[in-house]
């Protein structure tokens, strides 16, 4: 059984996200909270309100949190929020402020590696005669 929790809105970059992200994937759900407790990145604040209610919402649904292990998180962008900055000579610079949507996934069963392909080994053909 899995559970799914999304953190919608986050103004925060998706890009700095996923490194910190990435680092928990496959890890018990209480070791990434210890983790992401103690981690200096402001991504690691807004993963750990995620995985905060990840163990909520598995103590609800009765798959314990001692055996959840977290099987994927991912960070896409959001909408931006579009500003402007006034420049010299009444002119105006624009700029966008990120937005980024938090999707972390637990459940029970570890996750599922992808295996990379093996690399295909090139024969020569020898002219024979």
């Amino acid at each position: 059984m899995q559970v799914t929790v999304k953190l919608r809105y986050l103004r925060h970059s998706a890009k700095k996200l996923r490194p910190v992200g990435r680092l928990l994937v496959g890890k018990n759900l209480e070791t990434a909270l210890n983790q992401t407790a103690v981690m200096s990145q402001d991504s690691a604040r807004y993963l750990h309100q995620a995985l905060l209610m990840a163990k909520a919402a598995a103590e609800q649904k009765e798959l314990g949190a001692e055996k959840a292990t977290i099987s994927a998180i991912m960070a896409t962008e959001g909408p931006k929020i579009k500003r402007m900055r006034p420049n010299s000579r009444g002119r105006s610079n624009a700029y966008l402020k990120h937005i980024a949507h938090l999707n972390v996934t637990v459940s029970d069963e570890a996750p599922k590696v992808k295996a990379k392909p093996a690399a295909k080994v090139r024969t020569t053909k020898k002219e024979t005669k």
